[in-house]
């Protein structure tokens, strides 16, 4: 199962082809839809020979909408697939020969666990985007958002907006800037992240650090915390609820980071970091390099790029371990925090 969610099988000739609701074991009879140089991409037509741990979807218009990948796969199978492929993108992006990845942490719950989701109205019906393509799949219902998102929902179902338009809708909240779509989940990450960081006693420098989501739990280990976040809204949700500890700056990490890394003793500080799935820019590689915090944990949503991005400060820092927590059953996301002391 390569991340992402496709089935990796091979045609007759032998080349690689990724075919998504597919489990390992299956033989299927696929249509191939992309070809590139090195590989294939199909659509399934019918499977040949069906897994023996196939079990039946919970959705029905699982593998039409561009949400879920995994339904067709009972949960404890998800979480040993999302172990196995961070492991491989360790080794094959990252280098790494043997790495220390924990069994994958569970969300407290399988379904129901969204507490916001996104839905598209187009000519008159609601629903989400198909699979690779802006069509509408109409919904009423979505197992795994929140009862509560749910209602509204089937609510705007009933009645749809005139205009085309994308539409979030969400439980109650009194900040809207970002924050986790499964708060059972994100606390299970917030213990591992709060357990790798834990011995700092000087400075916790928090880069894209939200509205302190983490900052906030770590605060009691540390004797101050500087966070920075691009987001003023989300800057001014953290300085609301901040101690005599806690700053915060406005603005990017490659702006702030140096600063705040010089700021204290290299080897008083731990750097947590949190970026968007794109990962680590070269600039912010370079300030890390030049000054060498004692400690370093990554929170990650892409597990290929926190590969390339722990390969690029393999010179410098030593993996120690590699926990995923799974913020997203059913789908192919997953969260992934990894714990680096300096060489």
């Amino acid at each position: 199962m390569a991340f992402g969610g496709a089935g990796v099988g091979r045609l007759p000739d032998g080349r690689v082809c990724f075919v998504p609701f597919t489990l390992p074991g299956e033989r299927a009879l696929v249509r191939v839809a992309r070809e590139k140089k090195s590989f294939l991409e199909a659509e399934l037509i019918r499977l040949l020979e069906v897994s023996v741990e196939r079990i039946v979807p919970r959705c029905p218009i699982f593998g039409k909408c561009g949400g879920c990948a995994y339904q067709h796969v009972p949960y404890p199978r998800q979480l040993e697939i999302k172990r196995e492929q961070i492991r491989e993108l360790l080794r094959r992006v990252g280098g790494f020969s043997d790495p220390d990845v924990r069994a994958t942490l569970p969300s407290p719950s399988e379904w129901s666990y969204r507490n916001r989701i996104s839905v598209h109205v187009q000519n008159g019906q609601v629903g989400f985007h198909g699979r690779k393509t802006h069509r509408i799949v109409p919904a009423s219902n979505c197992p795994i958002a929140a009862p509560v998102v749910n209602d509204q929902l089937a609510t705007l179902s009933k009645t749809p907006p005139r205009q085309d338009q994308r539409i979030t809708l969400r439980e109650r909240s009194d900040y809207h800037g970002f924050s986790q779509v499964n708060p059972g989940a994100a606390e299970v990450l917030a213990h591992v992240v709060t357990e790798m960081l834990a011995e700092g006693n000087g400075l916790l420098v928090d880069a894209y650090c939200g509205a302190g989501f983490f900052a906030k739990k770590l605060a009691p280990h540390f004797e101050r915390i500087l966070g920075i976040e691009w987001s003023a809204g989300a800057v001014r949700a953290a300085k609301a609820t901040a101690s005599e500890k806690e700053s915060y700056l406005a603005g990017s990490v490659e702006t702030h980071l140096a600063q705040a890394l010089e700021s204290s003793l290299p080897e008083t500080i731990s750097l947590l970091l949190d970026p968007p799935a794109e990962g680590l820019s070269s600039e912010v590689i370079r300030i890390i390099g030049d000054r060498l915090p004692a400690e370093i944990v990554y929170v990650s949503c892409d597990p290929s790029t926190l590969a390339r991005d722990l390969k690029r400060l393999g010179g410098w820092y030593s993996l120690e371990r590699v926990q995923p927590v799974d913020l997203f059953p059913q789908t192919a996301e997953v969260e992934t925090a990894a714990k680096l002391r300096r060489r």
